[in-house]
């Protein structure tokens, strides 16, 4: 495969990679708890130009992280890892996925 097209479909040498997470709140958990973990959790991801979709409810909260352009280092996983662990006082469980490709790793 050429390089133009291995550019354009994030192939080989442009492959971008990022990972999933789970984080399943406690029953009693109020909304407005959740509101400013997720603000503090897009904090995070903002001060280290990383990128979230997914979605929440007063359950659970999942997405996946990635990068706009390139990929996630193992790094960066490992901050959000750590993150996860010291804001976990009102989560049940937290999962977090390993590095995969973004556009293909489905």
């Amino acid at each position: 495969m050429k390089k133009r097209l291995r550019k354009k479909l994030h192939r080989g040498e442009f492959r971008e990679l990022g990972f999933s997470f789970d984080a399943k709140f406690k029953a009693d958990t109020e909304m407005q708890v959740v509101e400013a973990w997720l603000q503090e959790l897009a904090s995070l991801l903002n001060s280290h130009s990383l990128e979230m979709g997914g979605g929440w409810n007063s359950n659970v909260c999942g997405g996946f992280i990635t990068r706009e352009r390139g990929s996630v280092t193992p790094e960066e996983q490992d901050i959000v890892r750590k993150w996860f662990d010291e804001h976990g006082q009102n989560l049940e469980s937290v999962t977090v996925g390993e590095l995969k490709d973004a556009w293909y790793g489905w």
